[in-house]
């Protein structure tokens, strides 16, 4: 089912010249391609709509996200995925041009981005503190992290996701890991990814079409919804991820159970 969001924007869907879409929620479900996902994405494929995945999964490159997609069945090269570790790098090295120390909460694709931004990685004396989702946090990261920041490192965050989906349900996100950092410390992260309009920016720059020709898809409104519309694009929603709760005062451009339902 489509429906637009109330006041939608003005531009018809037929100005549509490329497509940024989110992953989690919107093509799959942890391990499990999304019921017509795959298919619309290889429709747009064929019609020659070229297509960008913005993520705020930090936990895998851009390489290793490309290998989930393509096994999906998804047609994509590693140079149109933009993960929150390639933004925070980009993020990075525009603030420590010559590079710093940080001390890294995260996987190792995150650690990797912040070393590839010219920085080493330490335990003292940071410039840093960069925090993405880590399935090994701890107390002692966290008293690390926090330490740290109150000694004046700079609070960074991938991205703010509360919940994440699987597909046995939901998972804690990042978020739920900055919470802690900021209740402790009293500071709040500088967050790099979506609701932050920059992923979006970098990802109109790769696909060099005009923003007003361009859709942003995702399945959070606080998130991709705000992402899509503070970068100035058309912005849908669809159904697929994580439910909302109808607290949210972001309206969405339009409104989609599901991406087979969409008509570019």
């Amino acid at each position: 089912m489509i429906s637009p969001g109330i006041g939608a924007h003005p531009r018809q869907l037929k100005d549509v010249k490329a497509v940024i879409s989110d992953l989690d929620g919107v093509v799959y479900r942890g391990r499990e391609a999304i019921a017509g996902a795959v298919e619309t994405f290889a429709a747009w494929h064929e019609r020659g709509i070229p297509y960008c995945f913005v993520t705020n999964n930090s936990t895998r490159t851009a390489d290793e996200t490309a290998d989930k997609l393509c096994g999906l069945g998804v047609n994509i090269t590693p140079a149109r995925i933009v993960t929150s570790a390639i933004g925070t790098a980009t993020v990075l090295r525009s603030r420590w041009p010559s590079g710093g120390r940080a001390f890294v909460v995260g996987m190792p694709s995150l650690s990797a981005a912040v070393e590839a931004a010219g920085f080493e990685l330490c335990q003292e004396q940071a410039d840093c503190v960069v925090v993405g989702l880590d399935s090994n946090f701890n107390y002692a990261k966290m008293s690390q992290a926090v330490r740290l920041i109150l000694d004046g490192a700079a609070f960074i965050g991938t991205n703010p996701d509360l919940l994440l989906p699987s597909e046995n349900g939901f998972q804690p996100g990042n978020g739920a890991i900055l919470a802690s950092l900021a209740a402790a410390c009293g500071t709040e992260p500088n967050i790099i990814g979506k609701p932050q309009p920059f992923l979006i920016d970098i990802a109109v720059s790769i696909l060099d079409v005009p923003r007003d020709q361009v859709v942003m898809i995702g399945d959070q409104i606080a998130t991709d919804i705000a992402a899509g519309q503070r970068a100035g694009v058309f912005s849908i929603l669809v159904q697929t991820g994580v439910p909302e709760d109808g607290s949210s005062t972001i309206v969405p451009d339009m409104i989609v159970g599901n991406l087979s339902d969409l008509t570019l």
